[in-house]
């Protein structure tokens, strides 16, 4: 998703002859028109578009598909940044990023997310975690497919005493490489997100008032991958 027609067709070849099958557009209009007739695993999206804003369509993904969302943008700012993670960005690269990288990017977030299924599960008497799978569990076996931050966030509780973890730990775990300030705000749109997402499965999620957050169930920890 590319206005600049020269860079968009010099992307477009280098993932064709990187293996992928690649559609393209250049305006808000041919996007939703591709993703009525293609099947896509990564979407990677300019935010400053000629007819809708590159967050409107990240957050359209983010809400409505599974579809991995890969935000490319001339747009440095630390705003810029909150606010496309603040969209449902699973990553966020400024012009130029090489093509090498752009590629690593796109086969690391497709392959993990092409086992990410939600399919009937069996009753159990806790919460589970499936990290491969990237799906929290609820005891009626019902499922949510989670994003690379929401996995992290809830590992992050799951690890902490009981299931819990104050504001600047998670902050800091979660965005590294931005201040705590846009952090703080990332994380409180990180934690709104996630509770829209599960509530259909229950409320686990809960506010510790003065402190951070917690994961009030047991958690069960699946396919946990090394580090």
């Amino acid at each position: 998703m590319e206005d600049d027609r020269d860079l968009r067709e010099s992307i477009v070849a280098y993932l064709r002859l990187s293996g992928f099958k690649v559609s393209a557009a250049s305006n808000g209009l041919e996007f939703y028109r591709v993703l009525d007739r293609e099947k896509i695993d990564v979407a990677v999206i300019d935010i400053g578009l000629p007819d809708q804003s590159g967050l409107v369509l990240a957050g359209y993904l983010r809400n409505n598909t599974g579809i991995g969302v890969i935000i490319l943008t001339a747009r440095d700012g630390e705003d810029d940044l909150v606010a496309g993670f603040e969209a449902g960005a699973d990553l966020y690269f400024t012009k130029p990023v090489s093509s090498r990288v752009l590629v690593t990017a796109i086969t690391g977030l497709a392959g993990r997310r092409q086992s990410r299924r939600v399919e009937p599960g069996k009753p159990t008497e806790h919460w589970s975690l499936d990290c491969h799978n990237w799906q929290l569990s609820n005891p009626r076996g019902e499922k949510a497919v989670l994003t690379d931050l929401e996995l992290k966030l809830l590992l992050a509780l799951a690890a902490g005493p009981d299931q819990r973890c104050d504001r600047t730990m998670l902050e800091r775990h979660l965005y590294p490489n931005i201040s705590l300030h846009y952090s703080s705000r990332a994380l409180d749109a990180s934690v709104r997100r996630l509770r829209k997402k599960i509530a259909p499965l229950g409320n686990p999620l809960k506010t510790v008032h003065g402190s951070g957050y917690c994961f009030s169930e047991p958690l069960h920890i699946i396919n946990k991958l090394k580090e």
